[in-house]
């Protein structure tokens, strides 16, 4: 359950008439940016409900309004006061009805209560989730970026990315998903082993992802190849390579000696264990009269761009949004 904030009724109330005055939109279209019912808003307005910290959040960071009330104090009330309510509560049903019933008869509770709760705005209504009406250049590029450095899972997907490498482009795909999406990624600094996690979840947000060509679970034992709808269309075709050159791929200076004299040019690699996205990616190059190789005797597939012209065509045709990439080059795009 999330935290809440317990207030006076009288300073809670002034709160939102101050929100109301500032806000734009106002009413039950705040409800909707909240995520919960018309009612509940107006509830948390007279003061019938502690308010969630998550909406106070939003309140602050989306309108600036200042919470009148120390946050510390307005927890511990609330917690206190959850802390009397659940002990009555539970003295109260175990005199009526006894001790627990039958493990169905728990879990047909366990679903009225959740609902009742939802209705009362004490835990959350499920997550809103606003799926592009149309395919798209950025989608089909963000689509690349799940294939290449993404997972799906069944209630959950990510996209890792390395922490100091890919540290700009991470803003780049946070932004993306946002304009995507019209929701903001959640993202964990895992430490240990210096990468971003980018995730995100709901049942909607995952069965959408399945329904424009994304697959659950190991895309290499899958072996995941690209949605139909993006290899019929160029645009698509070339923000898709994009996303996955962007995760997967990368730009490396080759140094060789001859004579004693020493030799440098720049190639590209795209490097991947699922065939199909390697197959995607070097069918794509050629199309694009790039020039790419093939190396398939690895476990680990690879393209190759070993032209330095070609390398500087690819960035100028395809173009890229990681600037790892532009590492290597010199300043070349």
């Amino acid at each position: 359950m999330e935290n809440r904030y317990k207030l006076p009724k009288n300073i809670q109330t002034g709160y939102f008439n101050n929100l109301e005055r500032t806000a734009n939109p106002k009413g039950d279209q705040l409800a909707v940016l909240f995520g919960v019912v018309g009612r509940t808003y107006r509830d948390w307005k007279r003061g019938k409900f502690a308010i969630p910290t998550r909406v106070v959040e939003i309140i602050e960071q989306k309108f600036h309004v200042d919470f009148p009330y120390s946050k510390a104090q307005a927890l511990s009330k609330w917690q206190e006061s959850k802390r009397i309510v659940s002990s009555k509560g539970g003295i109260a049903l175990f005199l009526k009805r006894g001790g627990p019933g039958t493990l169905e008869g728990r879990k047909k509770g366990g679903k009225r209560a959740l609902a009742l709760l939802r209705e009362r705005g004490i835990i959350p209504i499920e997550k809103l989730f606003f799926a592009p009406k149309h395919y798209s250049i950025k989608l089909a590029e963000l689509i690349g970026i799940l294939l290449g450095d993404g997972h799906i899972g069944k209630e959950q997907w990510s996209i890792t990315l390395n922490a100091t490498a890919d540290k700009l482009y991470s803003t780049y795909v946070m932004d993306l998903i946002k304009d995507l999406f019209l929701l903001s990624p959640s993202i964990l600094h895992r430490k240990k082993i210096n990468v971003f996690v980018i995730y995100g979840g709901g049942k909607k947000n995952i069965e959408y992802f399945q329904k424009i060509g994304l697959h659950i679970g190991n895309k290499i034992k899958l072996q995941v190849g690209v949605p139909d709808w993006i290899l019929h269309h160029s645009q698509y075709r070339k923000a898709c390579l994009r996303g996955l050159m962007d995760t997967d791929g990368g730009i490396f200076i080759h140094k060789y000696v001859v004579h004693k004299k020493l030799y440098s040019y720049t190639k590209l690699c795209f490097s991947n264990r699922s065939i199909p996205l390697v197959n995607f990616v070097y069918d794509t190059l050629a199309m694009l009269k790039l020039q790419p190789r093939l190396n398939m005797g690895s476990q680990t597939k690879r393209v190759w761009l070993y032209d330095q012209d070609k390398v500087n065509e690819y960035l100028h045709v395809v173009t890229t949004h990681n600037p790892r990439l532009l590492k290597n080059i010199g300043g070349v795009r």
